[in-house]
């Protein structure tokens, strides 16, 4: 039996009803459009609206008018524009990160065996130039993305579980995939959805030699070797930074942009979308708010200082840390703003992995040792590290799913996290670890000294040195000498397939979205780099390097290639949670501290806005709250 999703609920569906029997309300615009439709430069708001809007309400209904004001950390922060502005797929997650809701697409059917999910489009919807959406625009986009002189990258041209699309009318297609994907919906209501979306046949497609036969000679008049660099400078697949340079891009989105993003740009400024395809229930066309200014600076101080003077209006990213907090708490009167709750989806402060597929045999059978393991975790003084580097916040947590997430385990969170050098010492005995140098230095098999070198990139964290530096002597008391490699975020990637480190740390991802992002519970991905070669094995990407994994993780591997084919969410969180047993029982990689609640800043006049959010980036805070329901009173 199929799964049809209607994606209505509530008002929704009463609205959708009401909608497709005509329209029953008055629908209002924009004042800052009036001039526009009174001249005939646009079509009335009924005209440019969809027969089936789609109907988002806040807590209050809202007035029109404003300017959202933001910081971008530099021109290349497309981050921030995907986490506010381009945040329109087919579906989209509820505010609570449970439930796959309808957005571009009003309606889907899953296939038993989760291989077919067939979607049909709103009815009316329009690119920001006035084109109609359809599943033209789709066909064209899967079309791009499979051109192997193009070649974007995503699960559209996917050869691990290769997709072809059916085109069956003008609103409704059909995606097949070789091998079942029962967690689909979910991944494309995540960023991952923003590539189906993001190309107009109409505007693009004057850039592609199928549909221009003169694409290459027009991209070498304007510079370009060849069509596919133009195509990206023009249209620039997903959220590319470079694709908010280009002003007359065709968009989705609420907003449209007005001053590009162009190099050394001070600014990247926008203005409301005429014909963005939702509505309030009252028949309001959204978004409320006329303009965004995102200002452009390398500087997060110059960040926070605008925040602090309140020249911001809602944002957390860059500027949030936990060093900021203080300024921000006192400074909120003068600012004019206050103080919002950010759930972080991490779920530990720093992670580290332990390479366990060394290239030196006595290395790699020493990290593969759980004893080893669990002494290098009792000789951690997790509460030194909370006090010291993050004034308080936290608690000990190994690496594990959050409490807010539905796979908690409080064993799993809380296990080997005793600060007891004694117990340390017994497992490193235990390890094989018995004799030390004149140091104090613990001695491998080999009679070399038990050194881990750490890579580190303190230019992304810097309280990632300030909590090694503890470590190094937490280590060091318990005979194991720990060396900091501090290194740049390039040089760090570059090592993994070279198999060149002892260990690298990184933050908890995968507290919340634990079943989407597994990569410290097994080796799922390229992040999983306490096994890099074991991943190679069960992905594929890197079959040079590939290494069949130990039989533990081999059972995982299965487990969640069954959770990926099971369509139904029970039945995917029973077996992850099998999944994860094995995790509680080899504890593959060392926590630190829980990630700790975030903070957002508020202007105190924005309403609607989310009081408290969960932050990650398959759940891409805070665009999943509706923006475009905002207002400032």
């Amino acid at each position: 039996m199929r799964k049809t999703y209607l994606g209505l609920t509530g008002a929704v569906a009463i609205s959708a009803m009401l909608a497709a029997a005509g329209p029953v309300w008055a629908q209002q615009q924009s004042p800052m459009l009036d001039a526009a439709v009174e001249s005939g430069e646009l079509p009335p708001v009924a005209e440019r609206l969809p027969s089936n809007p789609l109907v988002v309400d806040g807590e209050s209904v809202g007035k029109y008018g404003g300017t959202w004001r933001m910081g971008m950390r530099g021109g290349g922060d497309n981050g921030i524009i995907v986490k506010t502005v381009a945040y329109e797929g087919l579906v989209r997650f509820d505010h609570e990160w449970k439930t796959v809701l309808p957005n571009l697409a009003e309606s889907w059917e899953v296939s038993p065996d989760a291989k077919e999910y067939t979607f049909k489009l709103r009815d009316g919807v329009k690119w920001s130039d006035g084109t109609p959406f359809t599943t033209e625009d789709i066909a064209f986009t899967v079309e791009i993305y499979k051109d192997p002189d193009y070649a974007a990258g995503s699960w559209i041209d996917s050869t691990t579980n290769p997709m072809t699309l059916e085109v069956i009318d003008e609103l409704t297609f059909k995606f097949t995939f070789e091998k079942p994907n029962g967690m689909f919906l979910e991944t494309i209501a995540g960023t991952d959805g923003l590539h189906i979306t993001s190309l107009q046949k109409k505007y693009c497609g004057q850039f592609y030699p199928k549909y221009n036969e003169n694409a290459d000679a027009d991209a070498q008049a304007a510079g370009f070797t060849n069509w596919a660099l133009y195509l990206q400078d023009r249209c620039a697949w997903g959220f590319e930074t470079i694709r908010f340079a280009n002003p007359d891009l065709p968009v989705l989105y609420g907003w449209v942009i007005d001053q590009p993003l162009n190099a050394n740009a001070a600014r990247l400024t926008w203005k409301r979308n005429p014909y963005f395809w939702k509505t309030d229930s009252e028949g309001n066309q959204l978004p409320y708010i006329d303009n965004i200014d995102m200002r452009v600076s390398e500087s997060i101080e110059e960040l926070t200082l605008l925040a602090l003077n309140g020249e911001i209006d809602f944002q957390e990213r860059h500027i949030a840390t936990v060093i900021n907090k203080p300024l921000f708490f006192d400074g909120q009167e003068q600012g004019d703003y206050h103080l919002g709750e950010v759930i972080p989806s991490s779920s530990n402060t720093l992670v580290l992995q332990l390479n366990m597929n060394h290239d030196d045999p006595v290395k790699r059978e020493l990290y593969q040792n759980k004893d080893f393991r669990i002494g290098l975790s009792h000789a951690i003084d997790r509460q030194e590290i909370i006090d010291v580097v993050f004034t308080g916040q936290g608690e000990p947590f190994q690496v594990a799913p959050r409490p807010e997430s539905e796979f908690y385990d409080e064993e799993l969170a809380k296990q080997y996290t005793e600060f007891d050098p004694e117990l340390a010492a017994q497992h490193l005995d235990a390890a094989g670890l018995t004799e030390m140098n004149g140091d104090g230095i613990r001695l491998m098999s080999n009679g070399e000294p038990a050194k881990i070198t750490v890579d580190v990139i303190s230019a992304l964290r810097p309280e990632w040195i300030d909590i090694l530096e503890i470590m190094q002597l937490q280590f060091q008391a318990v005979g194991i000498e720990l060396e900091l490699n501090n290194i740049d975020r390039t040089l760090f990637y570059e090592k993994r397939p070279g198999n060149e480190y002892d260990a690298q740390i990184w933050a908890g991802d995968g507290g919340i979205e634990a079943l989407q992002d597994p990569r410290y519970y097994f080796p799922f991905s390229d992040e999983s780099v306490w096994a890099y070669k074991w991943v190679q094995w069960y992905n594929g990407t890197r079959p040079e390097i590939a290494e069949e994994p130990i039989d533990w993780a081999k059972e995982q591997m299965a487990l969640y290639d069954q959770v990926k084919a099971e369509a139904d969410p029970a039945k995917r969180g029973e077996l992850f949670r099998q999944v994860l047993a094995i995790t509680k029982e080899q504890f593959p990689v060392i926590g630190v501290s829980l990630m700790p609640n975030s903070y957002s800043i508020i202007r105190n006049n924005l309403k609607n806005a989310p009081e408290s959010m969960f932050n990650a980036w398959l759940f891409p805070t805070p665009a999943p709250m509706d923006p475009v329901t905002w207002y400032f009173e």
